[in-house]
């Protein structure tokens, strides 16, 4: 029995140890679960860092459209210049075409898949050739937008100093070195870890749009409507919790951003008198259209088919630019006549140019009424 109590003891020991040095075992697990921490990413710890500054935006409204065609949901007034999407004429890319028509921004995408943003001038009839923007890096830049005042530029680039995707950034033209300065992340709320795309402003009517993919499907975009302001203004984080200000980061309310409910009425009227604007002075530039015998529209609203009243736009602005070209040949038919015989030699040249992209402009339209008016048809039968 003695030997039996012994064998006992010794088992229950044995166990007693066994279960300590697996609750040893287990605390120690515990332990290094509990001091393993998860390394923020480059992109979060720049969110941190822009959080801080983030600015106080006035956000009016917001739509969400097609990705591939958010450039005709931008009601940007024709004083402000042209935006444009050159599917068209390129595989892909974006393009801003200044209020006088003589100056574009655009970008073009190599064999790689990496987007460059190029500037080329409007040399009496012909564009001449394409120049790289100096001072920005030509890694994924895209979507230019130029302020009336020539110099601040704005674009959309991927890169090392963007939060993730496409972030909106400004630079301005030194008309001394003939560059750019260093572009500089405009930073939040206009700025995300998803796509930002495009930053357009209106001085005249003091309206803007941010185009951007946060929180939305593939193939989606929101476009934000908001007021600009002179003056940055940031948020006091002193008074505001750090969950306050991250919810104005990130754009999560609209309505919290409204300096009052009567500020809203106020700038949707100032938004909707600049859309119905834009909109008689482009039914007054297309005086009157004609489908056949019966039927003759005064609208582009007057077009049962989509396709046909994009057309229509589109030779709308065809007939503005064939005005304008008229226009200034008509100027130099004038200096023409009061030059000396030197300088009238030298007009020759571009005044006969100058006739021949009129007729070919001309052509063109025609071709687009034709085509207009089968699509028009087609879709009424």
């Amino acid at each position: 029995m003695k030997i039996l109590r012994i064998f006992i003891s010794f088992l229950i020991i044995a166990s007693c140890q066994g279960t300590y040095a697996q609750k040893k075992k287990g605390s120690k697990t515990a332990a290094k679960k509990k001091t393993e921490v998860v390394q923020p990413s480059a992109e979060d710890l720049l969110y941190e860092n822009m959080l801080e500054s983030t600015q106080r935006v006035f956000f009016i409204d917001s739509i969400v459209v097609d990705q591939d065609d958010f450039i005709r949901h931008i009601p940007l007034p024709k004083e402000c210049g042209v935006l444009k999407n050159l599917r068209s004429e390129q595989k892909t890319g974006y393009a801003f075409i200044n209020e006088f028509g003589n100056k574009m921004y655009y970008s073009v995408e190599d064999t790689l898949g990496h987007s460059s943003l190029f500037t080329k001038d409007k040399l009496g009839e012909k564009w001449s050739n394409p120049i790289a923007i100096s001072g920005i890096s030509d890694d994924h830049s895209n979507y230019p937008f130029m302020m009336a005042d020539g110099m601040t530029f704005y674009f959309a680039q991927k890169g090392e100093n963007s939060l993730g995707g496409y972030d909106i950034f400004v630079t301005r033209y030194d008309s001394e070195t003939g560059e750019f300065l260093r572009p500089n992340n405009i930073g939040l709320p206009f700025n995300s870890k998803a796509n930002d795309y495009m930053y357009v402003v209106d001085e005249l009517d003091s309206l803007g749009w941010l185009v951007t993919d946060r929180n939305q499907p593939e193939g989606k975009v929101c476009i934000y409507t908001f007021v600009p302001s002179k003056n940055r203004e940031s948020f006091d984080l002193e008074e505001m919790s750090d969950q306050v200000v991250r919810r104005f980061a990130d754009i999560q309310s609209i309505e919290a951003t409204w300096p009052s409910a009567e500020a809203q009425q106020t700038a949707v009227r100032r938004l909707e008198m600049m859309k119905n604007r834009r909109s008689t002075d482009m039914q007054t530039a297309s005086f009157s259209f004609v489908v056949n015998d019966m039927i003759t529209y005064h609208s582009p609203s007057d077009f049962h088919s989509s396709t046909a009243r994009t057309m229509f736009m589109d030779m709308l602005q065809a007939r503005e630019r064939r005005e304008n070209d008229a226009r200034q040949l008509e100027a130099l038919r004038e200096r023409y006549y009061h030059a000396d015989e030197e300088e009238r030699k030298e007009l020759k040249t571009t005044i006969l140019e100058a006739e021949k992209e009129l007729e070919l402009l001309s052509i063109s339209i025609s071709k687009m009424e034709k085509a207009i008016r089968n699509e028009e048809i087609k879709t009424t039968n």
